[in-house]
């Protein structure tokens, strides 16, 4: 009796794992099922998982079950022909050769099991053709507000474009699979209401769209000029003049893979209105602290002429030098020399005491006296103000800041911090929060920050 319900419940769990691999291998990615709210049988993505799972593990249990009440027959089949066991038999490496062969195959990729993954792949890159695929990464989870901020509302404005499609929501905070769910639709239906009624924006002057729309990557460069009504020739001309080789016939991903970009960079090369010139990611170095300058050591002193040889000054006209005193012309800067140090005709020459006859000693324009205290001397210019620094903790309230709105703050350009982010795989925009940046890039917010401070 229970050999019986064993052998029988191994054969049903075996039949119900076939069908639920079955849907496995045929269902949607899992960004374009939660979208699409997409079913098979009733039952959802996630519910077919589950059902997979579960009948795993019951034929894993039947299974050892099975061998535990079957466990003569098993040692039968280990029996030669004296009837003692031998468990390396030739049955025994044929089985135990075939399992290997099929387990090695299906991890260096050889047929059959290659073919089945393309079909596979195929038919899911199918079903996004079909239902549609979200602008980002869990664009459901997000919410009506952070979707409308992305495509150039606010809240309140999305509220009421969404109740000329008859699609009712109580606020801008619930998400869209919230709102979807109140109104028995797909997330991706709000989606698509809420762009059929909004006003264009986020576009530039040749039609693009600010954010990248879902599976642009995949499409060549012909088809995106024409459905964005772009001048393929301009096109072409402004991929090339910003460094840049491309075909028509490239998609947009083999143009990156050429050039050896991300392919955020060529897509922001196509919506530039002047070309660009500077579009693969490079390393800025930090910039060098700056450090105090030594002062120049004073010019050695010579020896003052002997007084015996020196004639009595007389009073000096307005218009005639004293002797012993440099002509009062304005003297030019002589050049290479820093601005501390004295000109060369003033050096070792020291400045006479004021007596009756003699005016101040004239300082040549753009010459700093060596020393201060003397006429003329004014102080150094003091050091630029250094831009405010990148902070080491995240500063408060940083999941829910843009990355403009930091970068402005810290006084870091926008395209640098792009940049840096770009040489960690991270493909980000200005009006993206850093919660949205670590959600699509399987980051932290304090990671995102470091990467663009270049910390």
């Amino acid at each position: 009796m229970l050999k019986k319900a064993v052998s029988l419940l191994l054969f049903l769990s075996l039949f119900l794992m076939a069908l639920t691999s079955l849907v496995v291998f045929i269902e949607p990615s899992a960004r374009v099922a939660s979208w699409a709210n997409w079913s098979f049988l009733g039952l959802s993505r996630q519910h077919w998982e589950g059902a997979h799972l579960g009948m795993g593990l019951l034929f894993l249990l039947a299974g050892l079950a099975h061998v535990a009440l079957n466990w003569d027959g098993l040692l039968s089949a280990l029996r030669d022909d004296d009837g003692v066991v031998v468990v390396f038999t030739k049955p025994f490496y044929l089985a135990l050769g075939l399992a290997l062969l099929v387990f090695v195959g299906s991890l260096a990729g050889a047929p059959p099991i290659r073919q089945l993954v393309s079909l596979s792949g195929y038919i899911k890159e199918r079903a996004v053709e079909t239902y549609g695929e979200p602008p980002y990464t869990m664009a459901e989870n997000s919410t009506l507000e952070d979707l409308a901020r992305r495509m150039g509302m606010d809240g309140d404005k999305a509220l009421a474009l969404l109740r000329l499609k008859n699609i009712k929501a109580e606020n801008a905070s619930l998400t869209l699979a919230q709102i979807a769910r109140q109104n028995g639709v797909a997330p991706g239906g709000v989606f698509e209401a809420l762009k059929m009624v909004m006003e264009p924006s986020g576009g530039t002057q040749n039609g693009l769209p600010k954010d990248p729309p879902p599976g642009l990557g995949r499409r060549r460069l012909s088809d995106i000029c024409e459905e964005y009504g772009l001048d393929q020739a301009a096109t072409m001309a402004r991929l090339q003049a910003a460094g840049l080789k491309a075909q028509p016939s490239w998609t947009l991903s083999d143009v990156a893979k050429s050039n050896n970009v991300l392919p955020i960079a060529v897509y922001e090369a196509l919506r530039a209105e002047k070309p660009q010139t500077a579009v693969t990611v490079e390393v800025a170095p930090a910039p060098a602290e700056s450090s105090p300058q030594p002062p120049a050591p004073p010019a050695p002193q010579q020896p003052a002429a002997p007084t015996h040889a020196a004639p009595q000054p007389a009073p000096v006209a307005p218009a005639q030098p004293g002797p012993g005193q440099p002509a009062a012309l304005p003297a030019a800067p002589v050049p290479g020399l820093p601005p501390a140090q004295p000109a060369p005709h003033q050096a070792g020459v020291p400045v006479p005491a004021a007596q009756p006859g003699y005016g101040p000693l004239p300082v040549a324009p753009q010459a700093q006296p060596a020393l201060p205290g003397q006429p003329g001397y004014t102080q150094a210019p003091a050091a630029a103000v250094p831009s405010p620094q990148a902070p080491v903790t995240p500063p408060p309230g940083l999941e829910k800041m843009m990355l403009q709105t930091f970068c402005r703050e810290y006084d870091i350009p926008l395209s640098v911090a792009v940049q840096r982010l770009a040489r960690h795989r991270v493909t980000a925009f200005g009006d993206m929060t850093f919660e949205e940046l670590a959600l699509e890039n399987n980051r932290t917010p304090v990671d995102i920050m470091r990467f663009a401070t270049g910390q």
